[in-house]
């Protein structure tokens, strides 16, 4: 069971969470949930970031004519090194600067029982910077690294592929994790918005720009780009020719499909460098003038339908996903995530919507009535949606603090989490009440 320990990172003041693979975080504005889901994306892409570390070091190596001096082939860093100088510049990239930190502040990260990472930080008048990033690797960590500097092989044409092959499977298995992680932050509209010009404005951004990007958000547009020509022929086209192997059972293509018609109002194509969202009667809305809920929306759906497609396990950590959604939106995509879920992806989710919150206590209800009722239930919520408790997480943050949310009784978010801001709105009504009350007693004497 993988473990996430935080303490004094920003608003968190101490957390520890033991990983689920439908895990949602819920609270307060300012909370901390989005800290938390950035921790999550920090550790769980070590791995790629030392498979990239591994491949650079071993391109540096090849000698290339006329650039000996641009690239040596000694390389100074060993993969170690490597890694822990990278892990600090992504920390810089994803939680800000260290100096106004508490020195107290850690955060650690259980893969397995003997595989960790741990960020801290340590005064010490060795370093130039106050608060310096300290890293700490498991043993077994460790010795990964010293056993396999400079062991990848590349020529003028790159790395080896099968000796990549071997190296993923290595270290995918001492991270017990062979999940990609895709990122999906808030606030997407205005990307969205600038959809047409933003190609070019990224392209035009040099890389100490780049770099100014909050890590998460940086991955997030990189992936969108990459990924449009993937739909020029919009979400059909994609489903009629999947790259990914064996294919997925053509109901669950058709349900998810369905799912994001019922939430676009249409569907989404990427035709002559524009984004559009394709009407039933084939005229289409430029995504720059399409709603902000569409705006919203749409690269949740993109980036779930094309991860579903192709099979390879991913961990969606998706930042409030109902933003500008109609209720009845709000429950057709917290469907579409179960649905992704349940075809062998993890997700984290952060929300503010009881709306979400309550479809997920529906799905998790259905799954425990089909024991003695699984026909009736089916015709009631279909059961590609239904949520097994089991792989099944919900954390409460509030006042710098987590709180297990799940109900151990029925296996259900408990209610009254679900229901907090409507409590305080009914006891203001109550309140209000009770003025008339008094107003009319007053009256009749």
């Amino acid at each position: 069971m993988q473990k996430l320990m935080i303490n004094k990172l920003g608003p968190i003041e101490q957390c520890e969470l033991e990983s689920s693979r439908f895990m949602t975080l819920t609270g307060f504005q300012a909370s901390g949930k989005s800290t938390i889901a950035k921790a999550i994306y920090y550790f769980r892409t070590i791995k790629e970031d030392i498979i990239e570390l591994a491949k650079t070091q071993a391109l540096h190596l090849v000698p290339v004519s006329g650039m000996e001096e641009e690239f040596p082939i000694y390389h100074n860093d060993t993969l170690k090194s490597a890694l822990e100088n990278h892990l600090r510049e992504k920390f810089l990239r994803i939680f800000g600067s260290s100096w106004s930190m508490s020195n107290e502040m850690y955060m650690e990260y259980y893969f397995t029982s003997t595989c960790f990472v741990r960020i801290s930080l340590k005064n010490d008048t060795k370093y130039t910077t106050p608060n310096y990033i300290w890293i700490t690797l498991s043993a077994g960590l460790k010795d990964f690294l010293q056993k396999n500097n400079l062991s990848l092989v590349a020529t003028p044409l790159g790395v080896d592929e099968e000796c990549l092959k071997t190296f993923k499977e290595e270290i995918y298995k001492i991270f017990d994790d062979g999940c990609t992680v895709v990122y999906i932050p808030a606030g997407r509209s205005m990307i969205t918005l600038l959809s047409q010009q933003f190609g070019y404005i990224y392209a035009t951004m040099d890389d100490i720009q780049k770099r100014s990007l909050d890590g998460c958000t940086k991955d997030y547009l990189e992936r969108i780009l990459r990924l449009k020509p993937e739909f020029s022929d919009g979400l059909q086209g994609l489903a009629a020719y999947p790259a990914g192997k064996p294919t997925i059972p053509r109901k669950l293509v058709v349900q998810a499909l369905e799912l994001v018609k019922k939430i676009l109002r249409g569907t989404y194509r990427y035709s002559n460098g524009e984004e559009q969202i394709v009407l039933d009667d084939g005229k289409y809305v430029k995504i720059n003038f399409s709603s902000s809920g569409q705006q919203e929306c749409v690269w949740i759906l993109n980036l779930l339908f094309y991860y579903l497609l192709r099979q390879k396990q991913v961990l969606f950590i998706i930042e409030e996903p109902e933003s500008h959604l109609f209720p009845e939106s709000q429950k057709y995509i917290t469907e579409l995530i179960t649905l992704v879920h349940n075809c062998g992806h993890s997700i984290v989710l952060t929300t503010h919507s009881p709306y979400v919150l309550g479809t997920l206590n529906n799905l998790l209800y259905a799954k425990t009535v089909q024991a003695k009722h699984s026909k009736r239930a089916n015709e009631v919520i279909p059961a590609l949606f239904w949520l097994d408790h089991d792989h099944f997480g919900s954390w409460f943050v509030k006042n710098g603090v987590i709180e297990n949310c799940m109900d151990p009784e029925i296996h259900m978010i408990q209610n009254e989490r679900i229901d907090e801001i409507s409590k305080v709105i009914n006891d203001d009504f109550d309140r209000l009440l009770e003025l008339q009350d008094i107003d009319a007693e007053s009256v009749v004497l």
